[in-house]
Order: C-alpha cells, then structure tokens, then sequence
C-alpha cells in the first residue's frame, strides 16, 4: 500500500515568544488526513498554526507544506492554505459581499460557484454588515474564505467556537467531503473532544509547547490502559511506561502505555483491574492533568 505524501512536514521547530518556549517538535500530516491539535489552554496549539500560515517565522526549524518552505516560500504558501481564526476581522469592508468580492482577487483558484454554495450552506447574506454578525456568524465568513477556493490543506483554529448544532455538522461534512474526495489535508484544533474523536482520524497533542503524542486516533487510544494496582507495585520504583493518577490508601490508578516494556515488570498479583481508556482519559494523563 502506498504511504500518503506529507502535505505538512515540520522538522525541528522552536520558537520562543516572552517566557514560551515551542517545541523543537516535529509534525507530519498525510494527504486525505483530519489531524486534531489538542493541548490545555497556553499549550501553543495557536502559536503552531500561526507559525504554518506564516503569522510570524520560526526561529528554528524547517516547515515545508506542499513542497513549499515556509522560509522562502510564504506567500506562495498562503496562498495554498485555508486558514481560520478568532483572531481574523473582516469589518474594514462593511459588508460579507464586499469582504468576499476584495478577497477573491487574492486568489485565482477562488470560486464564485463554490461560495455562493457555502454562503447558503452557512446561511450568510452577502448584504449583512460585518460588524452586525455574530461570532458565529463571524466564523462562518471565514470559513467561507477558507473554503471557496482550491488549496492543499486548511489550519482551523478553534472553527467550532460561537457555531450552533448545524452549523458544526456542516463544517464537519466540509472537511469530510475536502479530504476524502479531494485528497487534502486538515489541522484542527479544538476543545471538543467529543467532536475531534468522531471526525479525526490523527491526533498531534500539545503540553506545555511539547509534541507529547501524535499519530493515528485509533492507534494512539488503543495504546494506553487504566490499571487500578496495589501501592506496592510502585516501590521501590514506578516502571517506565507507568504515570500514576491518583492514589487512595493502599491503592493506586495508573495510566499504562502497552508499548512500553515497562508494565510488564509488575506482579501481576499486584494488578486489581485493567481497563481502557477514552479519548478524553488520554489527553488528561499525557498532560498531567489527573495528577
């Protein structure tokens, strides 16, 4: 079977703003794929998609996105990505027609057959003034920008956030029918869980601007189990491949990584229970915060 070409491929990236400090991380998004970018607030998921689009150059590392390098390539690159925020503003123009029809002379992969289709997707008029809209309504408008022209991969920065039931199930249909039919790639990044679990099909976790995990959805939750031990496994040492959860008397909650040798080296006369783990029960682990 042929390995999908990388659409995203980061190597070594660090960049350190005030007191934060990104990375050095690597990051790799295949052609066809959903990639989730989770992390806790502050984690550097905003920090990373600003740096891909080209808000910002990375200090060091290389960020190659279609074959293009950002650092000799930017513009070329912007223009081959979708890319929406909270922090994009559109209301210089007045108006969501007026906004669109400058915009569109940006790009000229732009189509007017498919905006006017997300427009009534999305349930955007052009007449409406910007400054009237909603923050969902808001996000729909970049959205619109983001998808009503051809481009190799889409960076979504928190592109649920203000949108209703309807509204989050067509965009969720959008980014379907973008990497499925037409090979593309998609970054997401998102609080929604739930939402990343079902649509996702690769994850790339972020903690305290470290890449502490990434790969397939799938494969990643599979590999982790919740062990509830006695505390006497964990003396005098914990195994690598362990990270304790909570304690409570005599006993203990782990998080096992089975990849890891580690958690074979316990008695298992010492192990009470085994179980899996949600998505969720993962990234609380992989970021410390259960423990």
């Amino acid at each position: 079977m042929k390995t999908p070409a990388l659409v995203v491929d980061v190597r070594g990236l660090a960049h350190r703003v005030g007191g934060f400090a990104l990375g050095p991380l690597d990051l790799a998004v295949p052609e066809g794929s959903i990639t989730a970018l989770v992390g806790p607030n502050g984690a550097g998921k905003t920090t990373l998609l600003d740096l891909l689009f080209g808000l910002g150059r990375a200090q060091h590392g290389r960020i190659e996105i279609a074959g293009l390098i950002q650092s000799r390539d930017a513009v070329a690159i912007k223009r081959r990505i979708g890319f929406v925020s909270p922090d994009l503003g559109y209301t210089t123009w007045g108006t969501v027609g007026s906004a669109l029809d400058y915009l569109k002379g940006f790009y000229p992969e732009w189509s007017a057959a498919e905006c006017q289709r997300l427009m009534d997707l999305f349930e955007l008029e052009r007449g409406k003034k910007i400054a009237g809209l909603s923050f969902g309504e808001k996000t729909r408008l970049s959205l619109i920008v983001a998808l009503a022209r051809d481009t190799d991969a889409l960076l979504l920065d928190e592109p649920t956030t203000g949108l209703d039931v309807a509204g989050r199930r067509n965009l969720f249909a959008e980014l379907l029918r973008y990497t499925e039919t037409f090979g593309r790639a998609v970054v997401i990044s998102s609080h929604q869980l739930g939402d990343l679990e079902r649509l996702a099909d690769r994850i790339a976790l972020l903690s305290r601007g470290k890449l502490v995990a990434q790969g397939e959805m799938d494969l990643l939750v599979e590999r982790f189990e919740q062990w509830d031990v006695s505390l006497r496994a964990l003396r005098p040492r914990l195994p690598a491949g362990l990270r304790v959860l909570a304690e409570d008397g005599s006993r203990a909650r782990l998080m096992a990584d089975l990849t890891s040798p580690g958690p074979a080296e316990l008695d298992p006369a010492d192990i009470i229970a085994r179980a899996p783990m949600t998505l969720e029960e993962v990234y609380l682990g992989l970021t410390g915060e259960l423990a």
